[in-house]
């Protein structure tokens, strides 16, 4: 497996979390800066620690989270998408659930959330000969992980741009609209392992 190939399981592992960041984007004005910081540089983490703990656990691990990993991903979407529905039809700024949208607990659920996929990739990864560079295994696993949680990074900071932009013209239900995508990308999981 080439730098192009990981390049494109990187942006397949992160079309969701592009459609997320997409959403959080559209409630831009009630995160600050360092929660979007944060939250990008949660993503990329999760991406490359999942791969390569996918990678060194092995089959019998993947296997058994292969087998709840949806159920996972959908609770942890739904959830979070209700709150920020709960939060555009409310509408306060004081309200606490707009404050933490991107507090270290959600972030890190988005974290789990969005890169579950990545762990049973990385045991993929374990059957075939990654070679980025003329080294052994381990190391080339090491920059398949960085590339795959840099992508998955770099695809949420343009999801949070354009949600930012998108929601100007949206008005101030931006949020609600956000929130109802991640209940559908949830559902998607769903329904795509289960059928």
């Amino acid at each position: 497996m080439g730098f192009l190939s990981i390049l494109l399981l990187g942006v397949g592992l992160s079309l969701d979390t592009f459609a997320v960041s997409l959403s959080l984007g559209f409630a831009a004005e009630r995160t600050t800066r360092t929660q979007k910081i944060r939250f990008l540089a949660v993503i990329g983490l999760f991406h490359f620690f999942m791969i390569l703990g996918g990678w060194l656990l092995g089959e019998n691990v993947s296997r058994l989270i292969a087998a709840y990993d949806h159920w996972i991903a959908f609770g942890l979407l739904a959830f979070l998408g209700v709150r920020m529905i709960r939060s555009g039809c409310t509408g306060s700024e004081n309200d606490e659930i707009d404050c933490d949208l991107l507090s270290w607990r959600n972030t890190l659920m988005f974290g789990v959330a969005l890169s579950i996929d990545a762990l049973i990739s990385g045991f993929s990864l374990g059957l075939v000969k990654v070679a980025l560079i003329d080294s052994n295994q381990l190391i080339n696993i090491l920059l398949a992980a960085t590339i795959i949680g840099l992508t998955a990074s770099g695809l949420s900071t343009a999801g949070i741009l354009l949600g930012k932009k998108v929601s100007s013209r949206l008005g101030p239900k931006a949020e609600i609209f956000g929130g109802v995508i991640l209940i559908l990308i949830g559902l998607k999981v769903l329904i795509d392992h289960l059928f």
